[in-house]
């Protein structure tokens, strides 16, 4: 199963993001620490578990600079993530 990290330069710019797409009721996202293999400025990052879910919440990230975006891939029992470009 996939899922999509995407990193915000500051840790104000993920809340509130976050905030404002729970305010818009979107699913399928999640406040979360940002994983130990992803080396950024950003402690906290929103995990999206769809890549339907993942265009909408860059569309309403327009406000708040996405740093990065990571697809995490499950490969022999160990989460492996990629870079994308956005």
């Amino acid at each position: 199963m996939e899922h999509y990290v995407i990193t915000y330069k500051y840790g104000n710019f993920t809340m509130a993001a976050y905030s404002r797409l729970q305010s818009l009721n979107i699913n399928n996202i999640k406040l979360a620490p940002v994983p130990f293999a992803i080396k950024t400025e950003c402690d906290l990052c929103i995990i999206v578990n769809d890549y339907n879910t993942l265009l909408i919440v860059l569309n309403e990230s327009t406000k708040y600079p996405v740093d990065n975006v990571y697809m995490a891939t499950k490969m022999t029992g160990n989460l492996v993530y990629r870079l994308l470009d956005f």
